[in-house]
C-alpha cells in the first residue's frame, strides 16, 4: 500500500476514536510526522496505521490512550522513531 492510501485509511479509522483518544493520537501523529524527515514517509505511515489499529483495540476493550501508551505521547513519539531506519536521499 502506498503512503495516500495508508494516510487515507489513517484518516477513516481515527474517527472510531473517542474524543479523548483521538486527541491524544493526533497529537501523536503530528509530533511524529513533524519529527520523521529523515524517515521514508511509507514507513512512517504504516507506524501510526499500525499503532491506530491497536488503539482502536485498546479502546474497544475499555482502555484510553494514555493507559495503553502512557502519559507522555512525544516521549514515547521519540523513542518510536529511534527504531524507524533512517532514508537520506
Amino acid at each position: 500500500m502506498n503512503s495516500d492510501k495508508l494516510i487515507n485509511e489513517n484518516n477513516q479509522l481515527r474517527e472510531n476514536l473517542n474524543s479523548e483518544n483521538k486527541r491524544y493520537y493526533e497529537d501523536l501523529l503530528v509530533y511524529i510526522r513533524s519529527k520523521s524527515t529523515f524517515n521514508r514517509e511509507k514507513d512512517v505511515e504504516q507506524l501510526l496505521l499500525d499503532m491506530l489499529h491497536d488503539l482502536i483495540d485498546a479502546q474497544s476493550n475499555g482502555e484510553s490512550a494514555e493507559f495503553y501508551f502512557g502519559r507522555d505521547p512525544k516521549s514515547l513519539a521519540d523513542e518510536i522513531l529511534k527504531t524507524l531506519p533512517k532514508h537520506f536521499f
